[in-house]
C-alpha cells in the first residue's frame, strides 16, 4: 500500500520507467588498467563491467571553462573540418552561435564532408523549422524521441528519456564534450566545463555516437571514426589551452535501457573512496540517496567535501530543491558555496588530486536513471591538480558560502517551499 501514493506521484511529475536493473558485478581483473593508478583499478574495471568501455590511454586533453575561449577553439576546429563532422547535442539554438555554427556545417557538407546532427526533439521543438532548414543543404538532422511515460505525451518538454549528451566529433581524430549546448548563453554568459580530447577516447566517443544514431536512423551507415582516425591528432598542439598529453581517459555512456547505472556507481565510488577531499560542481538536484548517503558519509570520515551550486539557477523549482539539501548537509559537515551572478552549468567533480569527471551528466535523479547522458574519466595528477587549483579559486573568488546559521534564519515561507519541492519533483527516482 506505501507503493501506491507514490506511484501516483511519479505519474504526476512524469517520472518515467526505467529499464530492470542489475547489480553490478565486477567482471573484469582490476590488474588490467596499468595504466591508472593501482587505488583506482577497481573503478575502471567497475565502470568497464557496466559499460564495455576500458580505459584508453595516450590521449591528449585540454579542460575548457572560459566561455570565449571554448566557443574559439570549437569554431576553429569545425572551420578545420575536412572529412566528417558529427553532433549529438541536447539544445541547438538558432541563435547568434547557432546560426554561425550552422554556416559552417552547411559549407562542410558543400565540399564534401558527411556532417550529421542528432538532437533531442522536445528541447528544440520552438525551433524545429529553422533546424529543418539544415537538411536542404544535405546535412542530416535527427531528432530523438523516444515517449516511454504519459507525461512524455502530454507535456514533452518535461519528459524524460532525453538525449541530454553532448558530443562533438571532427575529423574522427578530435572530440568536444561536456556541459554546454549551442547557444549563445553557453558561449557568452554562462559558466560551463568541457574538455577537448583528441586519442583513443575519441573512437569511443564515436560508439556512442553510434548508440543513438542506431536509434534515430539505423539505415545510416557507420559514421566515419575509427581506430585510427582517432590517434591522428593524439599529439596536437592548441595555442591558448593548456593540454595533458599522455592522459588516461575512460568514457562513460549510460541510458534509461542500460541494466547498470554506471554514473552514478562512479559518483558514489569516488566518493566512498575519497581520502582527502572531494570537490564538486552541478547545477541541479536532488542527488539519490545513495549519493547523499555516500557525500555525509565521506565528510564523517573527514574528507573535504565541497559543492558549488548556482545562486541564480535557470530552473527554480531545483535550486528549490537544493536549498531543501542544505541543512543535512552542513550539519554533516559538507561545504557549500553558491555561484554569485549568472547561472553556473558545470557537471565535474575533482578528487585527491587523481581522480576528475566532467561531462553532461548532473548528479541528480533525472541524469543517473532516467536521460541519456555521457561523461569521461580522467585519471590523471596534473589535470586533477589543476582543476582542484580552479575549483578553490571560484568557491574564493565567485562564491558565497552557505552556513548552517544563514540557512536556520530562512524565514517559514522559503523553508516550506524547500520542503515542497523536494517532497514533490525532488522524489523522482
Amino acid at each position: 500500500m506505501k507503493r501506491l501514493p507514490l506511484f501516483f506521484l511519479l505519474l504526476a511529475a512524469g517520472c518515467g520507467y526505467r529499464a530492470p536493473l542489475s547489480r553490478t558485478v565486477i567482471t573484469e581483473d582490476p590488474e588490467q588498467f596499468v595504466s591508472v593508478r593501482e587505488p583506482y583499478r577497481e573503478l575502471a574495471a567497475l565502470v568497464t563491467s557496466d559499460t564495455g568501455m576500458p580505459p584508453t590511454d595516450s590521449n591528449t586533453v585540454g579542460i575548457v571553462t572560459d566561455q570565449q575561449q571554448k566557443w574559439e577553439l570549437m569554431k576553429r576546429d569545425l572551420e578545420g573540418a575536412s572529412e566528417s563532422v558529427y553532433i549529438d547535442v541536447y539544445r541547438f539554438c538558432p541563435d547568434s552561435c547557432g546560426s554561425i555554427v550552422a554556416g559552417i556545417l552547411k559549407e562542410k557538407s558543400a565540399t564534401g564532408a558527411d556532417v550529421r546532427v542528432i538532437l533531442d526533439k522536445p528541447a528544440n521543438a520552438k525551433d524545429r523549422v529553422q533546424l529543418e532548414d539544415l537538411r536542404k543543404d544535405s546535412i542530416d538532422v535527427r531528432m530523438f524521441w523516444f515517449p516511454s511515460w504519459p507525461q512524455d505525451f502530454v507535456i514533452p518538454k518535461l519528459g524524460v528519456h532525453r538525449d541530454h549528451r553532448k558530443i562533438m566529433l571532427v575529423d574522427g581524430s578530435v572530440a568536444y564534450m561536456g556541459g554546454r549546448n549551442i547557444r549563445d548563453a553557453y558561449f557568452l554568459t554562462w559558466r560551463d566545463a568541457d574538455v577537448r580530447i583528441s586519442g583513443p577516447a575519441v573512437y569511443d566517443l564515436g560508439k556512442v555516437y553510434m548508440e543513438n544514431q542506431e536509434r534515430v536512423a539505423p539505415e545510416l551507415p557507420q559514421i566515419a571514426v575509427s581506430p585510427e582516425s582517432s590517434r591522428k591528432a593524439v599529439c596536437d598542439t592548441v595555442p591558448g589551452l593548456k593540454q595533458y598529453p599522455g592522459t588516461t581517459v575512460q568514457i562513460i555512456p549510460e541510458s534509461p535501457w542500460d541494466k547498470h547505472l554506471p554514473l552514478r556507481n562512479c559518483f558514489e565510488w569516488a566518493m566512498t573512496h575519497a581520502r582527502r577531499y572531494f570537490y564538486f560542481y552541478t547545477p541541479y538536484s536532488p542527488p539519490p540517496p545513495s549519493s547523499l548517503k555516500a557525500m555525509k558519509d565521506a565528510a564523517a570520515r573527514g574528507v573535504d567535501v565541497r559543492w558549488i551550486v548556482p545562486l541564480n539557477c535557470d530552473e527554480p523549482v531545483s535550486k528549490w530543491i537544493s536549498e531543501s539539501l542544505y541543512t543535512e548537509l552542513l550539519a554533516a559537515g559538507i561545504r557549500i558555496f553558491e555561484w554569485q551572478g549568472e547561472m553556473i552549468h558545470a557537471k565535474e567533480f575533482v578528487t585527491d588530486d587523481y581522480l576528475l569527471s566532467i561531462g553532461s551528466s548532473n548528479m541528480d535523479n533525472l541524469s543517473f536513471f532516467l536521460n541519456l547522458e555521457v561523461d569521461a574519466l580522467v585519471y590523471n595528477e596534473e589535470f586533477a591538480a589543476d582543476a582542484r587549483k580552479l575549483f578553490i579559486e571560484d568557491a574564493q573568488t565567485r562564491c558565497r558560502e552557505v552556513t548552517l546559521d544563514m540557512v536556520r534564519r530562512w524565514n517559514i515561507f522559503r523553508k516550506f517551499r524547500n520542503w515542497l519541492a523536494r517532497a514533490t519533483v525532488g522524489g523522482c527516482t
